[in-house]
Parts: C-alpha cells; sequence; structure tokens
C-alpha cells in the first residue's frame, strides 16, 4: 500500500468509515463463515471500518483486526474491543494462526506485482484448511486516482491467474457482485474464495 493511499485513509477516515459501517454485507459474510469452524479465529485484513469485525464477534468467532490507518484502527478497538494492531500487508507476521482471513476490499490497495507475495504472507498466517476471502474493483488497470489511492482493478481471469500464480491456495468459487453502497450502483467487484492447502512451498 502506498503512502498516499494510507494518507488518505488518514486524512478522509471519519467521512469513510461513516459512508462504509452501514453497508449491508450479509450474502457475503455467509459464504465465508460456512467455511470457517464456528467459534474460529478470523483476520479481519484491513478492517477499515471495523464493520465486518463487529459482525463476525457478534457471530461468535475471535477476531483479530488490522489496517494500515492509525485512524481505522483505533475505530475498530472502540467499536469492537478486540485485538487490533496497525501494520501494514507486507508486515504480516502471524504464522499457522487463522481459520480465516477476510480481506475485503484491502488487498486492492496493493500493486499488482507485489500480491503474489502478499497472499503468500496470508497463507502463511492460515491453518491448514483455513479460508480467504478478498475482492477487488471489476477491471485490468493499475490505477492512481486524482486522490492519489492506489487501486489494482481485476477480472475474474485475471484474479484467477493471480491465485494460482501465488501457490498454495484451492480456488472455492469466484463471482462478481455490484456495490452494496447505493451512491456506488453499478459499480461491480471481483470476489473470490480460496481454501489454503498447507505445502512445501512456503
Amino acid at each position: 500500500m502506498t503512502n498516499d493511499t494510507i494518507n488518505w485513509y488518514q486524512d478522509n477516515a471519519e467521512q469513510f468509515i461513516e459512508s462504509t459501517q452501514d453497508v449491508d454485507m450479509t450474502d457475503v459474510y455467509r459464504p465465508f463463515l460456512e467455511l470457517v469452524p464456528q467459534g474460529g479465529s478470523i483476520l479481519d485484513l484491513g478492517c477499515g471500518a471495523g464493520a465486518a469485525t463487529v459482525h463476525f464477534m457478534k457471530s461468535g468467532y475471535r477476531v483479530t483486526a488490522v489496517d494500515g490507518c492509525t485512524e481505522m484502527v483505533d475505530h475498530t478497538w472502540h467499536i469492537s474491543g478486540c485485538q487490533t494492531r496497525q501494520m501494514l500487508f507486507e508486515e504480516l507476521d502471524y504464522s499457522d494462526v487463522f481459520d480465516g482471513v477476510w480481506a475485503c476490499a484491502s488487498l486492492l490497495h496493493v500493486r499488482k506485482e507485489e500480491l503474489p507475495g502478499i497472499l503468500r504472507l496470508v497463507h502463511k498466517a492460515l491453518k491448514q484448511g483455513g479460508v480467504l476471502y478478498m475482492s477487488f474493483k471489476y477491471g485490468d488497470e493499475e490505477r492512481v486516482k486524482d486522490d492519489g489511492r492506489l487501486f489494482s482493478d481485476f477480472t475474474e481471469d485475471s484474479l484467477r491467474a493471480l491465485i494460482e500464480g501465488a501457490g498454495g491456495f484451492l480456488l472455492k468459487s469466484l463471482w462478481v457482485s455490484e456495490d452494496k453502497r447505493p451512491e456506488r450502483a453499478g459499480e461491480r467487484w471481483v470476489n473470490a474464495l480460496c481454501i489454503a492447502e498447507k505445502s512445501g512451498l512456503f
């Protein structure tokens, strides 16, 4: 994640939290949680406004929330009371800890050339058979918006290629959805659920 991207979230934290904390993600939570053992451990990777963290905790899961933006970490801790850490994706230092990693609209801020390495760190953090959910804006570009934020966009084919190239994951399902925010109606996302297979690769 670039410094400009982190700075944008720090400068716009209140606005971002207000616009995302009440988005209904039920139909995405459901297939993810069906693959996580009840009461299992989940890493909310790029927790943002903390809505997923709160949902998972209320559903009986043990949650650790991390984000590169201090304001997001502080807010998530305040509303959830769960373990929170300010850290960048490349600083992930967990090994065989989590039953699930939830990376909703977060890894999209990583440069495409760096994503395979980040996915290997995520794989290391997962237990064998653990599940990864991730989502990206739909498209082919790696782009920087006028506000300075970096976005790596994917299609079904390019996301499948990323997962296969990173190694260690079995692609469980892949689908395209529309943005859940009413003001973003018509904006598409590509989503993936993957299962961590332990091997000698990592």
